[in-house]
């Protein structure tokens, strides 16, 4: 079973997955918001680059006010003030669409509370009885959303432009305000509740060091060598000659390519007794060596490569993280290093749209194919040589 018998963790764990999608449907539904946005509003491929890069960059913002909020303020009304900062800033983009600078700073404001949620999404997940587990729902509720997003979006743009993105998500956060109360407090926080449970002896010294630097390597790179590709994947089909709306048709079947992934990563992650053991490492390894042969087939521009590497690239993604998240938050007895895991990425997934425009406004999607595909191998290095790292200190202490 995916979900834990107890009433209680079941809807904790089913609003982890509803918050995780919402939080995260910038990102999930990137490709085909960006394509409507070079259409509707005539942006280059570097003011689209820069939007995104700015819609990322309230990940960081988000991470830097999660490390001061989350250990001092109920999670749940941080989660409800951050849902009002949501509705009101998609409110007002839809008013001020065609005003650059005010639709830049609403985007980053609405994105910094969004992501808030995101974070505190995450940190119950964490706190869940089964961690691996839950990191593979919370990644399983992202991977729905943009199944429904990438499938949707594309015609409702047909008809109402992509202001009903907008409207969409100020509606869809008033709903899912109801399921605030099911999010855990962040209060009473335990670590070793899992799988992954904390060894307080060994976060001293140089060992902490170590591990300091290696997660946020790992994070980092991976989120940096994701979000390029993902935001212009909607240019690789078009370059592979699919058109717009078969293209919205692709990334929804790889959204749900990346359904299976996390529903694989979720029942694979509640069997795991360590984050260090050879079959997490292995997991771990299968994710990124399908990660990276997916931007390595797609470099190829047909039709036929495009489709299978668009799909594989998903599936991994999905199947890879819940499994990165378990090894770099293992220690997290506060929400700080989860607010840290949130900070990296958000900075990743901000500078890498932007390099990722210039680099495509160059003319070279198989060079940003490459680039990418060389940062998930240093993010695959950092994983592998930390979980070698806990399992070699674990040994050590036996």
């Amino acid at each position: 079973m995916l979900f834990a018998s107890h009433p209680k963790n079941v809807w904790n764990i089913f609003a982890i997955a509803v918050f995780a999608g919402l939080a995260n449907a910038s990102l999930l539904c990137a490709p085909v918001i960006a394509t409507q946005l070079i259409a509707e509003l005539a942006l280059t491929t570097r003011q689209t680059g820069l939007f995104f890069s700015i819609e990322f960059a309230g990940y960081c913002i988000a991470g830097f006010g999660g490390r001061w909020l989350l250990p001092h303020i109920s999670w749940r009304r941080i989660t409800l003030l951050a849902i009002v900062i949501v509705v009101i800033t998609n409110a007002c983009a839809v008013l001020l669409l065609h005003h650059w600078r005010p639709l830049l700073l609403l985007r980053l404001i609405g994105a910094s509370a969004s992501a808030m949620i995101g974070i505190i999404a995450m940190s119950s997940a964490n706190r869940h009885p089964s961690a691996g587990r839950a990191y593979g729902i919370y990644i399983l509720g992202q991977c729905i959303t943009g199944v429904v997003g990438l499938a949707l979006l594309p015609a409702l743009f047909a008809h109402w432009g992509v202001r009903v993105y907008f409207v969409s998500m100020a509606l869809l956060f008033c709903l899912a305000a109801f399921m605030v109360p099911l999010l855990h407090s962040g209060e009473s926080i335990h670590a070793g509740t899992d799988a992954f449970s904390s060894h307080p002896s060994i976060m001293d010294g140089k060992d902490h060091t170590i591990r300091v630097v290696l997660r946020r390597a790992a994070v980092f790179l991976f989120y940096t060598g994701l979000s390029g590709i993902w935001t212009f994947s909607g240019a690789l089909g078009q370059r592979a000659g699919i058109s717009n709306l078969h293209g919205g048709v692709l990334l929804s079947l790889a959204a749900l390519a990346g359904v299976l992934g996390s529903t694989c990563a979720a029942w694979y992650g509640g069997r795991q007794d360590g984050t260090g053991s050879g079959s997490t490492r292995i997991a771990v390894l299968v994710g990124y060596i399908l990660l990276i042969a997916a931007l390595l087939t797609m470099t190829a521009p047909f039709g036929t490569t495009y489709i299978v590497g668009i799909i594989c690239f998903k599936f991994a993604w999905t199947f890879a993280v819940p499994f990165i998240f378990a090894t770099v938050g293992r220690h997290d007895v506060d929400g700080k290093i989860i607010a840290e895991i949130n900070l990296l990425a958000g900075l990743g997934l901000a500078v890498a749209p932007w390099i990722a425009g210039q680099i495509v406004a160059a003319g070279s999607l198989t060079l940003l194919l490459l680039s990418e595909s060389a940062l998930l191998l240093g993010s695959v290095a950092s994983v592998l040589v930390l979980q070698g790292h806990e399992q070699a200190t674990q040994k050590h202490q036996k």
